[in-house]
């Protein structure tokens, strides 16, 4: 045991010295499986072998609710029960009916919203001449027209969510309560007759006191 002590201590004692010595003050010196206190990371958005479709970033668990976060109600917390299917599509359009309100603040906030996300493409009124389609871009039919008039608001929202056609989804950038108060505001473009109707029973009312 003393002949191990008289070899093993001035090895160790050595080593130790060795691992403190650096004439960088940010190199650690040698280090003893660095890997247990310091894991290696994956760059954002690069490829990790641990998943089969070797795809770093990850997609929220299905059905997990998200929380914490302000700008969602509950509303935008629910998961969405309808697949991206022909039969999803059609079973939204039976089942699924606006939650939200139909107030005046709804509807600015719908109007506001299309403005800025929908508008582009759609148009102003909803014909389907936004500045996309103007510069040679895909051309959406009319709200008002024979194909959209009558669409299920169900059928809008699915369509939201994952997208139909040339159009993409929308899930990513608007919560489902947003997209409802855009969908409550597209509504009136599709029967605008009805809106000027309305306006002109208020106005006409009005002209009366």
């Amino acid at each position: 045991m003393k002949m191990n002590l008289k070899y093993i201590l001035p090895v160790a004692v050595a080593g130790m010295l060795s691992s403190c010595t650096t004439d960088d003050p940010k190199n650690p010196g040698y280090e003893y499986m660095p890997n247990m206190y310091r894991s290696p990371s994956y760059e954002t958005y690069g490829e990790n072998p641990m998943y089969a479709d070797s795809m770093e970033a990850r997609q929220p668990v299905a059905g997990t609710i998200a929380r914490g976060d302000a700008i969602y109600t509950d509303l935008d917390r629910l998961p969405y029960p309808y697949p991206d299917t022909p039969e999803g599509y059609e079973k939204a359009g039976a089942e699924l009916k606006d939650p939200l309100p139909h107030t005046p603040e709804n509807l600015a906030e719908g109007k506001r919203l299309y403005e800025n996300y929908c508008l582009i493409c759609h148009g102003d009124k909803g014909m389907g001449d936004g500045p996309v389609a103007k510069n040679n871009g895909p051309i959406p039919p009319s709200y008002s027209g024979d194909q959209l008039k009558n669409l299920p608001e169900g059928k809008m929202f699915h369509t939201t969510q994952y997208g139909k056609n040339m159009m993409g989804s929308h899930a990513s950038q608007l919560t489902a309560s947003q997209r409802w108060k855009i969908i409550q505001y597209v509504q009136t473009l599709q029967h605008p007759e009805v809106q000027a109707s309305a306006a002109d029973s208020a106005a006409s009312g009005t002209s009366k006191m």
